[in-house]
């Protein structure tokens, strides 16, 4: 199966009943909220909210895009950004990420390196179909990547940003939503969970 058959938390239990979904605080409270951001940032994701359309590449280009690559301009000298790059351990859990990051391998750059640290799924408004397919996806990840970590998932409308994590079997979601209005909150959050990551490189 590909990751886009999974639609449904029953679907991926059945295939991998080793599997457990909690829900748990995977990010801290106190967090910091990074105060300056770029301004063309602000202002191309205010237009492009009032521009918004409830379509999956709508939101995947003009609202998910511009705000992972912003994070990852910070971090690039270590992390690789990917964006629909297919990736397979067997024929249940193979498919394309909407994105992804890596390591970054400096003199392999053009190529994806391992371990993947992150997979985003974007999806116009069912919450429960993303998870399901960013389960399987980080599962994947962490098959195929070359040492055992924590894999980072998350599954945004665009406007709604969900996020979690795989460690072994089991899968911690935060509770809570992160909106996009409240940009540099969601900045800060993905700032801290690529920094969280990096440690295991």
């Amino acid at each position: 199966m590909a990751f886009s058959d999974y639609k449904t938390y029953e679907a991926v239990q059945a295939k991998y009943p080793q599997i457990v979904v909690q829900s748990g605080d995977i990010i801290p409270a106190d967090l910091l909220e990074i105060k300056k951001l770029d301004t063309f940032l602000i202002e191309d994701i205010k237009f492009n909210l009032k521009t918004y359309r409830s379509n999956e590449y709508f939101a995947s280009e003009a609202l998910v895009s511009p705000v992972l690559r912003y994070v990852w301009k910070k971090h690039s000298q270590e992390i690789n950004f990917w964006t629909h790059q297919p990736i397979k351990y067997d024929n249940d859990l193979s498919g394309t990420p909407d994105f992804m990051f890596t390591h970054l391998d400096r003199e392999q750059y053009k190529l994806m390196s391992y371990p993947i640290i992150t997979s985003v799924e974007a999806k116009s408004e069912n919450f429960t179909e993303g998870w399901s397919q960013c389960i399987t996806q980080m599962l994947a990840c962490q098959k195929i990547n070359v040492k055992p970590i924590t894999v980072f998932g998350m599954v945004t409308t665009g406007k709604l940003w969900e996020f979690g994590k795989m460690e072994g079997d089991v899968v911690t979601q935060h509770p809570t939503a992160f909106g996009i209005e409240n940009l540099p909150k969601l900045i800060s959050i993905l700032d801290y969970l690529l920094v969280e990551a990096k440690k295991q490189l």
